[in-house]
Protein backbone atom coordinates (compact mmCIF):
# COMPACT_ATOMS: atom_id res chain seq x y z
CA UNK A 1 0.00 0.00 0.00
CA UNK A 2 1.91 3.37 -0.79
CA UNK A 3 1.63 6.87 0.54
CA UNK A 4 -1.77 7.56 -1.31
CA UNK A 5 -3.76 5.07 -0.35
CA UNK A 6 -2.51 4.94 3.39
CA UNK A 7 -3.32 8.67 2.83
CA UNK A 8 -6.70 7.85 1.46
CA UNK A 9 -7.31 5.38 4.51
CA UNK A 10 -7.15 8.00 7.10
CA UNK A 11 -9.31 10.23 5.67
CA UNK A 12 -12.07 8.55 4.09
CA UNK A 13 -12.08 5.26 6.59
CA UNK A 14 -10.88 5.47 10.07
CA UNK A 15 -11.45 8.83 10.29
CA UNK A 16 -14.95 8.61 10.11
CA UNK A 17 -14.96 5.54 12.30
CA UNK A 18 -13.35 7.43 14.90
CA UNK A 19 -14.97 10.58 14.92
CA UNK A 20 -18.23 11.00 12.66
CA UNK A 21 -19.21 10.69 9.61
CA UNK A 22 -20.23 14.40 8.92
CA UNK A 23 -17.41 16.15 8.30
CA UNK A 24 -16.60 19.54 6.76
CA UNK A 25 -12.56 19.56 5.20
CA UNK A 26 -10.13 18.96 4.37
CA UNK A 27 -8.62 23.19 5.09
CA UNK A 28 -5.65 23.12 4.19
CA UNK A 29 -2.38 24.94 4.92
CA UNK A 30 -1.86 28.02 3.44
CA UNK A 31 1.75 29.45 2.04
CA UNK A 32 0.42 33.12 3.63
CA UNK A 33 -0.15 31.26 6.88
CA UNK A 34 3.75 30.06 6.66
CA UNK A 35 4.82 33.55 5.62
CA UNK A 36 2.30 36.03 7.90
CA UNK A 37 2.09 34.34 10.80
CA UNK A 38 5.67 32.69 10.82
CA UNK A 39 7.68 34.57 8.94
CA UNK A 40 8.74 32.09 6.95
CA UNK A 41 8.89 32.72 2.78
CA UNK A 42 9.85 29.15 2.06
CA UNK A 43 8.08 25.84 3.16
CA UNK A 44 8.01 21.91 1.77
CA UNK A 45 5.17 22.00 -0.54
CA UNK A 46 4.38 18.63 1.09
CA UNK A 47 3.15 20.20 4.22
CA UNK A 48 0.35 22.49 1.69
CA UNK A 49 -1.15 19.33 1.63
CA UNK A 50 -1.73 18.91 5.42
CA UNK A 51 -4.69 20.28 7.16
CA UNK A 52 -7.62 20.62 9.40
CA UNK A 53 -10.84 18.04 9.25
CA UNK A 54 -14.14 19.11 11.06
CA UNK A 55 -16.46 16.65 13.15
CA UNK A 56 -19.79 17.38 14.05
CA UNK A 57 -21.28 16.10 16.89
CA UNK A 58 -22.00 12.64 17.21
CA UNK A 59 -25.28 10.67 19.03
CA UNK A 60 -21.92 9.78 21.16
CA UNK A 61 -20.15 13.14 21.61
CA UNK A 62 -21.71 16.44 21.99
CA UNK A 63 -18.06 18.36 20.79
CA UNK A 64 -17.07 19.55 17.64
CA UNK A 65 -13.94 18.13 16.73
CA UNK A 66 -11.00 19.34 14.87
CA UNK A 67 -8.46 16.99 13.73
CA UNK A 68 -5.14 17.94 11.70
CA UNK A 69 -4.03 15.25 8.86
CA UNK A 70 -0.92 15.05 7.23
CA UNK A 71 1.36 14.51 9.98
CA UNK A 72 1.04 10.73 10.09
CA UNK A 73 1.92 10.56 6.40
CA UNK A 74 4.76 8.14 5.51
CA UNK A 75 6.83 11.05 3.41
CA UNK A 76 10.03 9.45 4.34
CA UNK A 77 8.88 5.44 4.45
CA UNK A 78 8.83 3.11 1.56
CA UNK A 79 6.20 0.84 1.30
CA UNK A 80 8.85 -1.83 2.08
CA UNK A 81 9.69 -0.22 4.99
CA UNK A 82 6.79 -0.12 6.39
CA UNK A 83 6.36 -1.25 10.01
CA UNK A 84 2.65 -1.50 11.54
CA UNK A 85 4.48 -1.31 14.67
CA UNK A 86 6.19 1.44 14.26
CA UNK A 87 5.49 5.34 14.07
CA UNK A 88 3.70 6.58 10.71
CA UNK A 89 5.21 9.57 9.88
CA UNK A 90 5.98 12.03 12.70
CA UNK A 91 3.61 9.29 14.65
CA UNK A 92 1.06 12.06 15.81
CA UNK A 93 -1.91 13.76 14.68
CA UNK A 94 -3.48 16.83 16.76
CA UNK A 95 -6.87 17.14 17.84
CA UNK A 96 -8.95 20.21 19.50
CA UNK A 97 -12.96 19.67 20.91
CA UNK A 98 -14.72 22.62 21.26
CA UNK A 99 -18.24 23.03 22.60
CA UNK A 100 -19.83 25.04 19.82
CA UNK A 101 -18.85 24.99 15.52
CA UNK A 102 -16.53 27.59 14.93
CA UNK A 103 -13.97 29.02 11.88
CA UNK A 104 -12.02 30.19 14.76
CA UNK A 105 -10.85 26.19 16.13
CA UNK A 106 -9.85 25.90 12.69
CA UNK A 107 -7.61 28.61 12.19
CA UNK A 108 -6.16 27.71 16.13
CA UNK A 109 -5.09 24.07 14.86
CA UNK A 110 -3.94 25.25 11.65
CA UNK A 111 -1.79 27.23 13.65
CA UNK A 112 -0.44 24.44 15.90
CA UNK A 113 -0.35 21.97 12.79
CA UNK A 114 1.80 24.90 10.85
CA UNK A 115 4.55 25.61 14.38
CA UNK A 116 4.84 22.18 14.84
CA UNK A 117 5.91 21.16 10.63
CA UNK A 118 8.39 24.29 11.38
CA UNK A 119 9.75 22.83 14.95
CA UNK A 120 10.32 19.68 13.05
CA UNK A 121 12.21 21.41 10.42
CA UNK A 122 14.36 22.91 12.57
CA UNK A 123 13.24 26.45 12.09
CA UNK A 124 12.85 27.11 15.83
CA UNK A 125 16.12 25.54 17.87
CA UNK A 126 16.04 24.19 21.10
CA UNK A 127 13.24 22.46 20.28
CA UNK A 128 11.65 19.83 17.46
CA UNK A 129 7.66 19.34 18.37
CA UNK A 130 4.79 20.43 20.27
CA UNK A 131 5.26 17.70 23.44
CA UNK A 132 2.73 17.22 25.84
CA UNK A 133 1.97 19.50 28.43
CA UNK A 134 3.61 22.51 26.54
CA UNK A 135 1.90 25.73 27.14
CA UNK A 136 1.38 27.45 23.87
CA UNK A 137 0.91 31.14 24.19
CA UNK A 138 -1.76 32.73 21.51
CA UNK A 139 -1.34 36.47 22.45
CA UNK A 140 -4.91 37.01 21.34
CA UNK A 141 -8.29 35.76 22.35
CA UNK A 142 -8.53 32.12 20.55
CA UNK A 143 -11.97 33.06 19.05
CA UNK A 144 -11.29 36.74 18.23
CA UNK A 145 -13.76 38.38 20.65
CA UNK A 146 -12.00 40.55 23.12
CA UNK A 147 -14.50 39.32 26.17
CA UNK A 148 -12.80 36.40 25.73
CA UNK A 149 -10.06 34.86 28.30
CA UNK A 150 -8.60 32.10 27.08
CA UNK A 151 -5.24 33.27 24.97
CA UNK A 152 -3.19 29.93 25.68
CA UNK A 153 -3.51 26.41 24.95
CA UNK A 154 -2.27 22.79 26.30
CA UNK A 155 -1.60 20.01 25.28
CA UNK A 156 -2.72 16.97 26.83
CA UNK A 157 -3.89 13.20 25.72
CA UNK A 158 -6.79 12.62 24.63
CA UNK A 159 -9.70 11.94 26.82
CA UNK A 160 -13.51 12.04 25.16
CA UNK A 161 -11.87 10.43 22.18
CA UNK A 162 -9.49 7.48 20.82
CA UNK A 163 -6.07 8.09 21.87
CA UNK A 164 -4.36 6.20 18.64
CA UNK A 165 -4.93 4.49 15.55
CA UNK A 166 -3.30 2.19 13.17
CA UNK A 167 -2.27 2.42 9.69
CA UNK A 168 -0.79 -0.15 7.72
CA UNK A 169 2.77 2.37 7.42
CA UNK A 170 2.63 2.43 11.51
CA UNK A 171 0.66 3.32 14.61
CA UNK A 172 -0.46 7.46 15.25
CA UNK A 173 -1.07 8.62 18.52
CA UNK A 174 -3.95 11.03 18.94
CA UNK A 175 -3.50 14.06 21.39
CA UNK A 176 -5.53 17.26 21.97
CA UNK A 177 -5.39 20.82 22.29
CA UNK A 178 -7.41 22.50 25.77
CA UNK A 179 -7.40 26.82 25.50
CA UNK A 180 -6.56 28.31 29.03
CA UNK A 181 -6.42 31.43 30.30
CA UNK A 182 -3.07 33.59 31.49
CA UNK A 183 -4.22 32.45 35.04
CA UNK A 184 -4.45 29.17 34.51
CA UNK A 185 -0.91 29.18 32.62
CA UNK A 186 0.64 30.81 35.95
CA UNK A 187 -1.70 27.98 38.14
CA UNK A 188 0.27 25.47 35.81
CA UNK A 189 3.82 27.32 35.91
CA UNK A 190 3.66 27.46 40.35
CA UNK A 191 2.05 24.14 40.41
CA UNK A 192 1.61 21.28 37.85
CA UNK A 193 0.35 20.95 34.36
CA UNK A 194 -1.34 17.81 35.64
CA UNK A 195 -2.74 20.22 38.65
CA UNK A 196 -4.29 22.51 36.12
CA UNK A 197 -5.83 19.69 34.33
CA UNK A 198 -7.56 17.98 36.90
CA UNK A 199 -8.58 21.64 37.87
CA UNK A 200 -9.78 22.18 34.50
CA UNK A 201 -11.97 18.57 34.65
CA UNK A 202 -12.99 19.38 37.51
CA UNK A 203 -15.12 22.18 36.35
CA UNK A 204 -16.12 21.25 33.04
CA UNK A 205 -13.38 23.02 31.13
CA UNK A 206 -11.42 19.78 29.53
CA UNK A 207 -11.14 18.07 27.47
CA UNK A 208 -13.55 20.17 25.27
CA UNK A 209 -12.87 24.06 24.80
CA UNK A 210 -15.83 26.59 25.72
CA UNK A 211 -14.33 29.70 24.49
CA UNK A 212 -16.94 31.82 26.58
CA UNK A 213 -16.01 30.26 30.03
CA UNK A 214 -14.81 32.05 32.91
CA UNK A 215 -11.32 31.28 34.47
CA UNK A 216 -11.09 28.35 36.72
CA UNK A 217 -8.41 29.83 38.75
Amino acid sequence: MDLEKVWEMREEEIYPALFGSEQRGIFTLSSELFSSTFHQQEVDPRWLSMGVIEFAPTTERASWVYVTSGMSNPWFQEPSEYDPEGESGYGVEFTFSVAAQGDWAINTLANMLAYNLLLNAGVYPGCDHIGLHDRLPLNAPIDGNQSCEIKNLILTECEDIPRKFGLPSGEVILVGFTGITDSEVAYAKSHSSDALIDKLRDAGAHPVTDPRRRPVI
